[in-house]
């Protein structure tokens, strides 16, 4: 039985074997990095386990928890991981913040009539002087937050119902140690990635102007801490979107076709566009807090080895009394699922307690795969009517010409939107 485990030093070779069949955010293909990572990997988990509660002043940006997905015969098929928390101190997470910008010319907003008929409506000019601008402003996030990263499986294990395990079964260690990460997640999705013409239209047509390099040399550099300064200090930190060509414009928020599937998962289980993209391939950033999610029950309950019945259901089943640590597997089950957690066990086959390496009695977290998706609204890119804003700011000149008005207070009110947007995104 195929089950998803957390990964071990001796798994270093099948990683970097991953690591080579495409490009990933959070799996880069070095055996140095893949090693490092292992070696942290195998502390946080140690760390949870042998604590109920993190330390006071407990660090989680230094936690890494990867998981390696495996055939019953221990060929690796995938793997997947959580990462404590985004570098918020001397590293902040980069993105660029969409923003619309609304300027209005209350002159040519008006309607205009034809000078020798100025009562026939029917003929009338109609001049609209509004205009709307997306700016993407470079958006610096302290606040933190824990990531889902490197989902990645093998093309010839698509189809037999193991990516939901793969992505699912992260929640059920978030959530049996909500402790330990942030409230808020935040998955970066990769966008479609030309590897032969340099990355995206997005980083042609406006990042490659500020840094140069490759895109994937930029990217391979962007991995590791102590070589990221120059994103802070190149990239450009204001950008107006609607002046770039339309292939560039058209790409924004664009997801790769191997990542989709893993998008529209995060999607039924609650995740929403936050209107940030990466700096580099604009893919999107997508979003939740994990306290609100309603999508995937996650119930704990004593196992009980037996058959389970005609009643049974699929279900996603993780452990961590396994002597595998965290483990995973897909599979049939039967439990009542009632409000009392832990009262009535939850029956699994004897295949299923094999995969699992556990016995009856063992503690157990069973997550139903018949989910009801919670999609919510999606909301608008964030808009800032330019005209309201100075008329509340500067009540001085409302009925003026702005003609006159500095650029730095224009400057100034996006900045302050922005700042907003990084308070709202703070931990509670």
């Amino acid at each position: 039985m195929d089950r998803l485990r957390q990964a071990r030093p001796e798994d270093i070779d099948t990683l970097l074997g991953l690591a080579h069949t495409g490009n990933f955010i959070n799996l880069p293909p070095f055996k140095d990095r893949i090693a490092q990572m292992l070696e942290i990997s195998a502390r946080s988990f140690d760390a949870v386990r042998e604590k109920d509660a993190p330390p006071e002043n407990h660090d989680r940006t230094h936690d890494n928890y990867m998981l390696v997905l495996e055939s019953d015969d221990g060929e690796c098929l995938g793997t997947s991981a959580i990462r404590g928390g985004m570098i918020a101190t001397d590293h902040p997470n980069l993105s660029y913040q969409l923003l619309k910008l609304v300027r209005e010319s209350t002159l040519l907003s008006k309607k205009v009539h034809a000078p020798e008929e100025p009562d026939n409506d029917d003929d009338r000019m109609i001049v609209s002087g509004r205009m709307e601008h997306v700016y993407a402003i470079l958006f610096q996030d302290t606040a933190c937050p824990t990531e889902l990263g490197g989902n990645v499986m093998r093309h010839n294990a698509r189809g037999r119902g193991l990516g939901k395990l793969l992505s699912y079964a992260r929640f059920h260690y978030l959530k049996q140690h909500a402790d330990w990460f942030s409230d808020r997640i935040l998955a970066e999705m990769m966008a479609p990635i030309d590897e032969y013409n340099d990355g995206t239209p997005f980083w042609r047509g406006v990042v490659r102007k500020f840094i140069n390099m490759s895109y994937e040399d930029a990217d391979r550099l962007s991995t590791h801490m102590d070589k990221r300064e120059f994103m802070y200090e190149l990239l450009p930190k204001f950008v107006n979107l609607s002046l770039l060509n339309d292939d560039v414009l058209t790409s924004l928020g664009g997801i790769g076709v191997a990542t989709r599937p893993a998008a529209e998962m995060l999607r039924d289980l609650g995740f929403s566009t936050t209107h940030r993209i990466d700096p580099f391939d604009a893919g999107p950033h997508l979003e939740m807090r994990l306290s609100n999610m309603k999508a995937l029950a996650c119930a704990q309950a004593v196992v009980q080895v037996g058959e389970p019945g005609r009643d049974s259901i699929d279900a996603l089943v993780s452990t961590e009394d396994s002597p595998d640590g965290f483990v995973a597997i897909r599979t049939r089950v039967e439990h009542p699922f009632t409000q009392d957690e832990g009262s009535t066990p939850v029956i699994i086959s004897h295949d299923a307690a094999n995969a699992l390496r556990i016995a009856s009695g063992a503690t157990v977290t069973v997550s139903p795969l018949k989910i009801q998706p919670d999609r919510p609204r999606p909301e608008p890119i964030p808009a800032i009517h330019l005209r309201d804003e100075i008329r509340r700011r500067r009540p001085d000149v409302v009925g003026q010409s702005l003609a006159a008005l500095p650029f730095n207070e224009v400057a100034q009110i996006v900045q302050d939107r922005v700042d907003q947007i990084e308070r709202d995104l703070q931990d509670d």
